[in-house]
């Protein structure tokens, strides 16, 4: 696990050794009776066999990702998902191994037409879970093609596309699965990509990423038109959004040679325009991805001697800032999770810990901090690094701030709604604020009176990103001050209306609040 490089499936071994390891029952820390309930749900191995998976000397069948969630007392899920996302994603990216699926997102079991039938019920009138979304999806995918009427799969695609806007947390993650799964069938291809389209043109639409990444799964005309059309959005958190997809299909060779002079000019006009360490992170990693030709043209265009030295050395080191600069940070947080979580020993530090601590925070490309960050996520240092971060936000340094909040938007709050939410609102800082408001809105507890305070400011607002996140924290609670907003004119209005058409956050009842 200290290797120069840490491939997949060392990477899923690490979440699924550290869930029995730390896990609630420390009875399942020791490998006999962990054998033993493995054997109770079908899955009778050694002791060799599970060390070789745990290792990652030998990859793990879904299955058997899908047995320890059931052993372990782990949500639907809950594992499954972030490993069949992290072998979807790098598949074949260098240094992070091949692909070694093996089939289905991991049931154990077959189910029948009447289950599949009750399973799209639930879906489509909007009563289903992440967990049973990916059931569907899992099911679908057993076939080469499915045949619903062109009614039914729209129906299905546009709640898929509509709550995959608004979930929380694993309920994202799960529901992500299945909507990247369902974008690859031949048979649901057409329908997720015109709910996908017509969910992100929408005139007042206001949650972008979420849906608009589901395009880096795809790599035809369609798709890559849309992103680069978004990218010339006139609102600023649009074309954002868009970069940082652009930055995914550009890494896995979706764009022709035709529209890399647009790619060029837009990383151009970005990096000189903003900090980009500030709102410029999604152009750093499009830029990094360029093919040479291209980023030898983006070096000459940017004709500033310092910006050109950042971006040779953040498409050289893949790292946001030096090393030396962050080991000292990075070694302090993974030293305080280590410590915070039960039935860890900090006399044998946690070498893949502090790199997925390290690639979370500071990799160039979002891809890379998005996993590295869902994989803690589901780890049991989970709410340990939500406390940590928590701390590290109301840091002195705007950057490092900056970074913890955004963790704590994948890692879950470990229960401090209430601290996060005061934290939230006492940030003034310009460049933290919105990250902060966005942690807001993820929180499961009503604003109260300070939604009312936070409505009141709305109109007000200058900064487009602040007003977006601000109308994303009450959005995303059902605050009932959107009532009043929504009389409003122009674009308060509009957004207003958009809310409380879509509805708030889609909280899973079957995960823990985090």
């Amino acid at each position: 696990m200290s290797a120069p490089t840490v491939g997949v499936e060392q990477r899923i071994a690490w979440l699924l050794t550290t869930s029995r390891l730390f896990g609630a029952d420390r009875e399942l820390a020791k490998r006999p009776a962990f054998l033993a309930a493995l054997a109770e749900h079908g899955i009778t191995v050694d002791s060799p066999r599970i060390s070789r998976w745990e290792s990652g000397l030998q990859a793990v069948p879904p299955r058997v990702v899908a047995a320890y969630e059931t052993v372990l007392g782990l949500p639907e899920g809950w594992l499954v998902s972030v490993s069949d996302g992290l072998r979807r994603t790098f598949s074949s990216e260098q240094g992070l191994g091949k692909l070694d699926h093996r089939g289905g997102l991991g049931k154990l079991d077959q189910r029948s037409d009447a289950d599949l039938e009750a399973l799209l019920d639930a879906t489509v009138s909007g009563k289903a879970t992440g967990a049973e979304w990916m059931q569907l999806a899992d099911c679908l995918g057993r076939y080469d093609r499915v045949f619903l009427r062109a009614s039914e799969w729209e129906a299905l695609s546009s709640r898929l596309v509509g709550e995959l806007a608004t979930s929380v947390g694993a309920g994202y993650q799960r529901r992500y699965e299945a909507a990247a799964a369902l974008i690859r069938h031949p048979s649901s291809q057409y329908s997720m990509m015109m709910a996908i389209g017509a969910f992100l043109v929408h005139p007042h639409n206001q949650v972008f990423s979420p849906v608009l990444t589901l395009l880096a799964e795809v790599s035809g005309e369609q798709a890559n038109e849309l992103v680069l059309r978004l990218m010339q959005s006139g609102i600023e958190w649009q074309r954002k959004a868009a970069a940082s997809v652009a930055a995914a299909k550009l890494g896995r060779g979706h764009f022709a040679p035709s529209s890399m002079p647009f790619l060029e000019a837009y990383a151009a006009q970005t990096l000189r325009g903003t900090d980009p360490l500030d709102g410029g992170l999604d152009c750093i990693g499009l830029a990094a991805h360029l093919p040479q030709s291209s980023w030898t043209r983006l070096e000459a265009r940017l004709g500033h001697p310092r910006l050109q030295g950042k971006l040779i050395r953040w498409r050289a080191t893949q790292e946001l800032i030096p090393s030396h600069k962050a080991n000292e940070t990075i070694n302090d947080l993974a030293t305080a999770v280590q410590r915070a979580t039960a039935g860890t020993r900090i006399s044998e530090p946690d070498a893949l810990l502090r790199r997925l601590l390290h690639e979370s925070l500071l990799h160039v490309h979002k891809a890379r901090r998005h996993y590295a960050a869902l994989l803690l996520a589901a780890s049991p240092y989970a709410p340990a690094l939500a406390s940590v971060c928590h701390d590290f936000a109301g840091g002195t340094s705007e950057f490092v701030a900056a970074r913890a909040w955004t963790m704590l938007m994948r890692v879950g709050h470990g229960g401090l709604h209430e601290e996060v939410r005061r934290h939230a609102l006492a940030e003034t800082r310009s460049t933290v604020r919105p990250r902060a408001l966005v942690n807001l809105g993820l929180c499961s507890t009503p604003l109260g009176a300070a939604g009312e305070a936070l409505a009141a400011q709305v109109p007000e607002l200058t900064s487009s990103v602040e007003r977006q996140a601000s109308m994303f924290a009450l959005g995303m609670t059902g605050d009932p001050s959107l009532r009043s907003l929504a009389g409003l004119d122009g674009w308060v209005g509009d957004s207003a209306t958009w809310w409380l058409e879509h509805g708030p956050a889609v909280h899973d009842s079957d995960l823990p609040d985090c």
